[in-house]
């Protein structure tokens, strides 16, 4: 089973984007012309960047893998 990391619902491994919430349930580069897109490589979670090409992952597009480009000027201690 994987778990949506959105609503938590446990979905069937065979899906790839939740059920319940329609979040995606697996991790990859958003570049059609990265390697690690064209042969569907799954990311971790927490990867917000593709570690080749440096493009924003499906998670980090879907707000569910977050860096530190996500501060907002109002939260910087300077």
């Amino acid at each position: 089973m994987k778990r949506c990391l959105r609503c938590k619902y446990d979905n069937n491994d065979k899906n790839n984007y939740c059920i319940k919430c329609g979040a995606p349930l697996k991790n990859v580069c958003t570049n059609i012309r990265c390697s690690n897109y064209e042969n569907d490589i799954q990311l971790p979670d927490e990867a917000a960047f593709c570690p080749l090409c440096g493009s924003e992952t499906l998670f980090k597009t879907y707000g569910l893998a977050s860096s530190s480009l996500d501060i907002k000027d109002e939260d910087l201690p300077f």
